[in-house]
C-alpha cells in the first residue's frame, strides 16, 4: 500500500508525522463515544449548525439523533457532527482560527501572531443551547431518514434500528463559515453569547390579553363545552342512521311470516305479532338449534373435501355435499325412531326468534373480538369507533377461530337449514293429505332446494364473491342468514296453506324462466371464480380482459361482458320462478321479489363504488365497455 503523492512504501516503514495524524483521523469515527439515551449536541444534516438531541442508535460510522424541536426530527449523522454537549458549555474557543493556507506551511500559527477581528466568546450557558424552530427544521429538512422495525438496547429499552441512508445523495444546502470581516463589523450583542450564530433565548414579557381575545377564548370554551354535552346525550348521524336499520332487519323476517299464516295471507293488513314471550321463547326450539349446530361443526372437520387455505388463517374442506347428504338422510331416520319431525314446522316462529337472537349474539361477541384482531383483518368501514354502526358493519371481514372460517360455516349452515325446512314442509303436505299430493309445491320446494344445494356442490367459488371478501362479519350480514332460513320458504309454505295448484304447462314455464336464470347465475359465477382464480388457465384464454392499476384484470368478455352483475340479473330471474308458482292471487310473493330486487340493486351500487374506488381510471373504462348493470339496453 503506497501513500498517495509519494514513492515510499508505509508498510514496515515509520510513518511520516502528518500522515500518521491523517491516519488516526480517519479511524477517529470508528470508534463509539456516546451510548443511547446519551445527550449530545450534534450537526443539522445540511447545515453548519448545531442543536442539541438524544443518541437513538448507532454504528461503525453514524449515530441517529433524535433532536428536542417539536417535531422530535430524527436524522443520521457521522461520528464527527456528534459531540458532547460539555464542549458547548465550558469550551473556549482556540485562538487559532484556522492553518494558513500558504503554500509550503504545516499548518500551524505562530504563537505571536493574533488575529484582529477575533475576539474571544463569553461562556455559553445550557439554556442558550436550544433545538431548532420550526421555520428552522422545515429549513434545514434536507436528509429524511429511514426507519425500520424496532430492535432491543442492551439495557432492554426498545429503539429503532439504523438503517444506512443515501449518503451519496446531494444536500440542499452547505456547510457556511461566517467571514472574520462580517463578524467584525457587527455589534457585539450581534455575536456573543451565540451559539450557530443564533442569539440566547431571552425571557420576554408577555402582555395582557386583550378584551376581544379574552371574549373569543371564552366563546371557545363555550362552544366546546355545548359541543361535549350534544356528543354525550345526541348519537352520532351514523348511529341515528344505523338504529332503524337494525330494527328494520329484525322486525322484518317476523312480520312477512306474520303475514302469511294458514289463517290468512295479505299485506293489506299490519299482521297481529303475538306478545306473549312463549311465542319468542322456547327451550326445546333452543335445543334444536344448538343440537344442529354442533351436528354441523362436526361435519365442517371431516377428514374428506378439497382442502382450501382462505386469507384469514382457517383450513377449510370442501365437503359440504356430504354434510347435505347426512344431513337429509337425518330426517327419515328420525321418523322411523318416532321422533316427529314436524316440530320444528310447529315451533317455526320460536326458531326463528331464537335464530336471530343467536345471531345477535354471535356477532356481539365478534365485536368484542375485533378490539384484539390485527389491522389488515378488518373492515374498514366497520371500525369507526361508533358501536351501533360497527356492529352492523362488523369489524372484521372474514373472522376464524383455529380452522374454523366462521363467515364460511355460516353460509353452508343456512344452506343446509334452508333445504332441511323445504323437506319438512313436504312432510307436512304428505301426512296432511295421505295418498294425494302437490306437483305445485313439491316444484316450489324442489326449486329451492336444488338452488341452495348448487351454492353447497359449488361452495368453493363463495370464496371469491363480494360478500365473502368484502362484506363484514355484522348485523347485516348474520341476521341476513338467519332471516334466508326462514324468509325463502314463505312461497312454499303459502302454497301449502292456500293450496295454490297450476296447471302442467304453467308449471313447465316457470320451470323454463327458474333454468334461464339459474345458468345464468352459475356460469356467470363459475367464470368469476375460474378467472380469479387461475386468470391463465387455457379454458379462459378466449375471454378478453381489460388490466387495471391494481394489478388484477377486469373481464370484459363472456357474461361479464353483457352487463356489470349478470349473476344478480339471473338471481332475480330465480325469484320471480318462485314467486309465479304461488300465482297472482295474494300479493305477498311479489313484495318479497320487490324486496330482493331492492337489495340486489343497491349492492350493485355498492360494489361499483368499491370498485371505483380500488380500480381508479381502469374502472371508468371498464364502465365504458360493459354500459350496462343488470339488463342489456335497459340498466
Amino acid at each position: 500500500m503506497k501513500r498517495r503523492g509519494s514513492d515510499q512504501d508505509v508498510e514496515g516503514r515509520a510513518p511520516h508525522i502528518n500522515s500518521y495524524w491523517c491516519f488516526l483521523r480517519k479511524i477517529r469515527p470508528i470508534m463509539k463515544k456516546f451510548n443511547v439515551k446519551d445527550k449530545v449536541m450534534a450537526r443539522w444534516p445540511g447545515s453548519s449548525l448545531w442543536f442539541e438531541g438524544t443518541v437513538v442508535d448507532f454504528n461503525d460510522i453514524e449515530y441517529q439523533v433524535r433532536f428536542t424541536d417539536e417535531g422530535k426530527s430524527e436524522f443520521v449523522v457521522k461520528h464527527r457532527d456528534v459531540k458532547s454537549r460539555a464542549d458547548f458549555q465550558a469550551r473556549k474557543r482556540s485562538k487559532s482560527r484556522g492553518r494558513s493556507r500558504s503554500r509550503g506551511r504545516t499548518g500551524r500559527q505562530s504563537p505571536g501572531r493574533t488575529n484582529k477581528y477575533y475576539k474571544e466568546p463569553e461562556i455559553v450557558k445550557e439554556k442558550v443551547i436550544q433545538a431548532p424552530t420550526e421555520q428552522l427544521t422545515k429549513q434545514l429538512d434536507s436528509e429524511p431518514l429511514i426507519l425500520n422495525t424496532t430492535t432491543q438496547t442492551p439495557d432492554g429499552a426498545p429503539r429503532s434500528r439504523v438503517i444506512s441512508t443515501d449518503n451519496m445523495a446531494p444536500r440542499t444546502s452547505t456547510p457556511m463559515r461566517q467571514s472574520p470581516h462580517l463578524s467584525a463589523s457587527k455589534d457585539k450583542n450581534d455575536i456573543d453569547g451565540q451559539v450557530n450564530n443564533v442569539k440566547p433565548v431571552t425571557e420576554t414579557v408577555v402582555a395582557a390579553p386583550s378584551l376581544g381575545s379574552r371574549v373569543c377564548g371564552l366563546t371557545c370554551r363555550v362552544g366546546s363545552g355545548i359541543k361535549a354535552i350534544i356528543r354525550a346525550f345526541v348519537p352520532a348521524w351514523a348511529t341515528i342512521k344505523t338504529v332503524p336499520l337494525i330494527i328494520v332487519m329484525m322486525m322484518m323476517p317476523i312480520i312477512l311470516n306474520e303475514s302469511c299464516t294458514k289463517k290468512k295471507c295479505t299485506v293489506m293488513e299490519f299482521p297481529s305479532i303475538p306478545r306473549t314471550l312463549q311465542y319468542y321463547y322456547d327451550p326445546l326450539a333452543m335445543g334444536i338449534i344448538g343440537a344442529f349446530l354442533a351436528v354441523q361443526i362436526i361435519l365442517y372437520f371431516i377428514p374428506l373435501g378439497r382442502v382450501v387455505k382462505p386469507p384469514n388463517g382457517a383450513t377449510v374442506r370442501c365437503n359440504g355435499w356430504i354434510a347435505v347428504v347426512l344431513s337429509l338422510a337425518s330426517l327419515p331416520l328420525l321418523m322411523y325412531m318416532d321422533y316427529s319431525v314436524l316440530v320444528v314446522y310447529s315451533k317455526y316462529r320460536q326458531l326463528l326468534t331464537t335464530s336471530l337472537e343467536l345471531m345477535v349474539l354471535i356477532t356481539l361477541v365478534g365485536y368484542i373480538r375485533g378490539a384484539y384482531i390485527p389491522n389488515d383483518a378488518k373492515n374498514p368501514t366497520g371500525n369507526s369507533g361508533l358501536f351501533l354502526p360497527d356492529l352492523f358493519s362488523g369489524r372484521e371481514v372474514a373472522p376464524a377461530i383455529k380452522r374454523l372460517d366462521v363467515k364460511f360455516f355460516s353460509f353452508r349452515v343456512t344452506c343446509i337449514a334452508w333445504m332441511m325446512i323445504n323437506v319438512i314442509i313436504i312432510v307436512k303436505d304428505l301426512q296432511g293429505n295421505p295418498g294425494q299430493y302437490s306437483p305445485t309445491l313439491l316444484m316450489a320446494c324442489l326449486l329451492q332446494i336444488f338452488y341452495a344445494a348448487d351454492w353447497v356442490w359449488f361452495e368453493e367459488t363463495y370464496f371469491t364473491t363480494f360478500e365473502y371478501t368484502r362484506t363484514g362479519y355484522g348485523l347485516l350480514l348474520t341476521i341476513g342468514y338467519a332471516a334466508t332460513i326462514f324468509t325463502l320458504p314463505i312461497f312454499t309454505r303459502l302454497i301449502l296453506n292456500h293450496r295454490t295448484e297450476l296447471e302442467w304447462y304453467y308449471l313447465s314455464l316457470i320451470a323454463v324462466v327458474n333454468l334461464i336464470g339459474y345458468t345464468i347465475t352459475r356460469a356467470a359465477n363459475s367464470q368469476k371464480h375460474a378467472f380469479r382464480s387461475t386468470p391463465s388457465a387455457p379454458a379462459l384464454a378466449h375471454l378478453e380482459s381489460l388490466p387495471t392499476s391494481a394489478g388484477t384484470r377486469l373481464l370484459v368478455s363472456g357474461w361479464w361482458g353483457r352487463m356489470r352483475h349478470p349473476n344478480y340479473t339471473g338471481d332475480m330471474l330465480v325469484f320471480i320462478s318462485w314467486a309465479l308458482l304461488c300465482g297472482f292471487k295474494y300479493a305477498l310473493p311479489w313484495v318479497m321479489v320487490a324486496l330482493d330486487m331492492f337489495f340486489l340493486v343497491g349492492r350493485t351500487f355498492e360494489v361499483e363504488a368499491a370498485c371505483r374506488r380500488k380500480y381508479g381510471a381502469s374502472w371508468e373504462s371498464y364502465t365504458t365497455r360493459v354500459r350496462y348493470r343488470l339488463i342489456p339496453r335497459v340498466f
